[in-house]
């Protein structure tokens, strides 16, 4: 089964790539402009002119100040999220290299004085649902073979402590991101803790396993629910998420084109650096990033080459301003490139710092979730843009359902048929 999912995901994405090759060939002018792919059309006349003017030979090209550009990975470069996933994948196979106390150490009964996940997750208490998971994971420690026990995967699946411990993994993290009090900023980097115990180049193979599976899945919504006659402290739970992903080909095709003109690329996300390297890494997925050009969240590693359940000491967390940091950090400085990026591309509100943060940046491009929120002031911008010649925002629409742009602004959200422009 899994060699077959593997399989087709080769297929799926060696397909996307001979469509984009043929829209390539098509296009008599594609040595200077993108694509036609499904942009739409004010956004790829819109583009296109922003690398005719900024790429090698344009009127505002300056060698000695090479124009870059950053943009955002999950939701932006492909189709959902490739570190939730990994965390799905790594839950699901059990691909753990944590002990049982070292997993125990990952759990706060209090998180910046807070002891209990928001009213949207029931007011859990920390205490109760941690200690569910520790349970849990002991158990799966002792028993499945992968770990320390003699159960095959089969069977550990239909435990109940299998059952509680994949749906209560995420169903916390999700509580951590959504609750005020704790945050993205502790969530996100939580979730990277979970790998602790592996090599960077064994991340890198396990997300490139997670990655395949998913591209070869259907793009449908799941629920993954604790067994209700299961007694734990903190009670049954359920966890909903989309599966599948999908690449972009129009992003593909972009970061081609830019590089083609003298654009740098650079990746700026806040998953894993390993996993997005993974994902949009040369020879891998069809996006042919260097790794060196990826930016993103990093832990600390052993002596021995194991990662550690620690946040890297000295680098930001890459997320909301943390993006703008990271950009000033690692380019501005690192590189002595000490000029605004020119272009950004994004998807949520994690994004927005990025694209509101520098001056001299000239257009960002939003891919429409139908957002509200920070991301969908924005995306109201672009709206009003539409008309004039130079927007510094556009609006690109997809339709969630098969993970492809559509030639508008509109976007089809999952589940629906009609598609949408602004969040009401």
């Amino acid at each position: 089964m899994k060699l077959n999912r593997r399989i087709s995901a080769i297929l799926i994405t060696a397909l996307l790539l001979m469509l984009t090759t043929s829209c390539i060939k098509e296009n008599p002018t594609i040595s200077n402009s993108l694509a036609n792919l499904n942009w739409s059309d004010k956004n790829l006349q819109v583009i296109n002119q922003l690398i005719t003017d900024y790429g090698i030979g344009g009127k505002y090209y300056d060698s000695k100040k090479a124009p870059y550009v950053v943009l955002d990975w999950d939701q932006t470069c492909a189709h959902l999220d490739c570190e939730e996933a990994l965390m799905r994948f790594q839950l699901t196979h059990l691909r753990f290299k944590i002990s049982k106390s070292q997993f125990a150490g990952l759990l706060k009964d209090k998180i910046n004085g807070v002891t209990q996940l928001s009213s949207d997750f029931h007011n859990i208490v920390l205490k109760d649902i941690n200690a569910d998971l520790i349970n849990d994971f002991s158990f799966l420690s002792d028993n499945f073979s992968g770990m320390n026990g003699n159960m095959s995967l089969m069977q550990i699946q239909q435990t109940p402590q299998y059952q509680d411990f994949i749906a209560k993994i995420p169903y916390l993290y999700d509580g951590y991101c959504s609750s005020l009090s704790i945050g993205a900023d502790y969530g996100y980097p939580w979730v990277l803790y979970l790998l602790a115990g592996h090599t960077i180049d064994e991340v890198k193979n396990l997300a490139v396993e997670a990655i395949s599976f998913e591209l070869a899945n259907n793009l449908s919504k799941q629920i993954w629910q604790s067994p209700a006659d299961f007694k734990t402290n903190a009670g049954a739970v359920s966890y909903s998420f989309k599966s599948g992903l999908r690449v972009l080909p129009e992003m593909q095709n972009l970061i081609s084109t830019f590089k083609g003109h003298g654009i740098d690329i650079f990746i700026v996300s806040a998953s894993y650096k390993p996993v997005v390297e993974a994902f949009s890494g040369i020879k891998n997925f069809g996006y042919n990033v260097p790794p060196e050009n990826v930016i993103a969240m990093e832990l600390e590693i052993s002596l021995d080459g194991k990662i550690l359940p620690e946040y890297k000491t000295g680098w930001v967390k890459t997320q909301r301003q943390g993006k703008v940091d990271a950009i000033n950090q690692a380019i501005k400085v690192g590189l002595g490139k000490n000029w605004d990026p020119i272009f950004s591309a994004s998807d949520s509100d994690g994004d927005y710092e990025m694209s509101t943060g520098f001056p001299d940046m000239k257009l960002t491009l939003i891919w429409n979730r139908v957002k509200s929120g920070d991301i969908g002031k924005l995306s109201k911008q672009a709206v009003d843009e539409m008309d004039t010649i130079t927007p510094r925002y556009i609006l690109q629409g997809r339709n969630e359902n098969t993970g492809l742009a559509r030639p508008s602004s509109e976007s089809i959200l999952f589940g629906k048929s009609t598609p949408q422009l602004l969040y009401n």
